[in-house]
């Protein structure tokens, strides 16, 4: 693997050590070339860093939120890939990104950042412009009613799920006991079913799919794959 400079930006002092310090540094093959608390810091800091990795919270008070920097950086600089960090459940919005920007990115729960593998593979799929969710939110995920994720077979929607979670088509094998051929034709059949093309809009056909995936999955706000997550989204839904 090679070497990753990791740009961190997080508002909250003590969590933006933790993520330089007790995380990225724990990842093999990364750099941390600087972390900041604002978005209008680290832009005006990108040029002279170079970094190949954005890892960004998405509420960073007053100012530009993450999800905005992110664009900004992937525009302006030679960003490879953005990492966004929040408490709440919203993986949709890699769904509504701007169609020049849409690959790279992952998107991953403040409480996950414990696992220093899945932040790594979060990193990785990014700079490799795939997209990636959160093992946790992908959990909650299920297709809203009559949208273009109807003409998946059960079978199906879980190996979506799979390629959601940045896993490899090995892996999604090992997980469902099946040979990497098989979710090689499954893979196939999903594109085929979703009425994407090689290189539609640019991307990668696997990442158009995942796209669409979120574009049309919800978090199941009564699930008990995780009540805190669900809970957390249900009171947000409450609020609005």
């Amino acid at each position: 693997m090679e070497n990753m400079r990791v740009l961190i930006v997080e508002d909250e002092p003590l969590y933006r050590e933790l993520l330089a310090v007790g995380v990225v540094s724990q990842i093999p093959a990364t750099t941390v070339i600087g972390s900041f608390g604002t978005a209008e810091e680290a832009i005006a800091a990108a040029p002279d860093l170079a970094p190949d990795i954005l890892l960004t919270d998405i509420d960073l008070g007053a100012g530009m939120n993450g999800v905005n920097l992110g664009i900004a950086m992937r525009r302006q600089t030679d960003v490879r890939g953005v990492v966004l960090l929040s408490n709440l459940a919203l993986p949709t919005v890699l769904s509504t990104l701007p169609a020049d920007v849409r690959g790279g990115w992952s998107y991953l729960l403040k409480t996950s950042v414990s696992d220093v593998g899945q932040v790594g593979r979060a990193m990785e799929s990014a700079a490799a412009g795939e997209v990636l969710v959160d093992d946790q939110l992908v959990a909650l995920l299920v297709s809203k009613p009559n949208t273009p994720l109807d003409r998946l077979t059960p079978r199906q929607f879980e190996v979506l799920a799979g390629m959601a979670r940045g896993w490899s088509n090995r892996r999604i094998a090992t997980e469902h006991q099946l040979t990497t051929r098989s979710i090689e034709s499954i893979v196939s059949d999903i594109i085929t079913n979703l009425g994407l093309r090689e290189s539609e809009d640019g991307l990668n056909p696997r990442v158009s799919s995942v796209l669409l995936y979120l574009q049309y999955a919800a978090i199941d706000l009564y699930s008990g794959a995780n009540s805190e997550i669900a809970g957390a989204n249900r009171d947000r839904a409450g609020e609005r």
